[in-house]
């Protein structure tokens, strides 16, 4: 299945570069990441997944004109402590069996126009969220840098590249989780959650490929 989905973003990033826009595609790989952070009274948690897809068809003059997908596997999120791993995909918590994954749709991004090469972008990527079956549209602050491909960027990925840092807040009881009484006092109701990533626009070479 895993090469399936590699082979269909490859199939994408070939063919979606229409209306000025490039695609970009990331796959899982260790370094690219996704942390869904708890800091309550009690206890901190974070939840680390590497297993990331993502693909966005930017256009870097008019950022405007861009859309995009980042698909997060849940099932493999982990927090430091196996027990507790296993309690988060339970029915009671994330419920991964029925819902494993967690997905942010990018609409818009706004804050600035264009990219320029090698220079940081700050800007705001306006979406939707979904978690536990549930959907909600939010806004992310989000940090993009473009690089045209060089000696230096090929000793990472082939391609020009697209490195994604974002962030925002999710509250658990708008996305249907409920904190057991059991556990009151080490999970908070606020999630920080945060994703980064470096996606190519080569089609032959997958984002974090050695």
């Amino acid at each position: 299945m895993k090469k399936l989905n590699i082979f269909l973003l490859t199939f994408l990033a070939a063919i979606l570069t229409i209306n000025g826009q490039t695609t970009f595609v990331a796959s899982a790989d260790s370094r690219n990441q996704a942390t869904f952070e708890s800091n309550a009274p009690l206890e901190d948690i974070v939840g680390v997944s590497n297993q990331i897809e993502a693909i966005a068809m930017i256009d870097i003059n008019n950022l405007s004109n861009s859309k995009g997908k980042v698909t997060v596997d849940l099932s493999n999120l982990k927090t430091g402590i196996d027990l507790r791993d296993e309690h988060l995909r339970s029915d009671m918590w994330l419920n991964t069996a029925k819902f494993p994954n967690a997905v942010f749709m990018l609409n818009k991004i706004s804050g600035t126009s264009k990219l320029e090469d090698g220079k940081k972008a700050n800007v705001k990527l306006h979406g939707t969220f979904t978690v536990h079956g549930v959907t909600k549209e939010i806004v992310a602050n989000g940090e993009i840098t473009y690089f045209k491909e060089s000696n230096q960027t090929k000793n990472r990925i082939a391609g020009n590249l697209l490195k994604v840092n974002a962030n925002f807040d999710i509250k658990l009881s708008d996305y249907g989780i409920e904190i057991p009484s059991m556990v009151v006092g080490k999970v908070d109701e606020n999630i920080k959650v945060s994703t980064n990533f470096v996606g190519t626009d080569s089609g032959s070479t997958m984002a974090g490929a050695d």
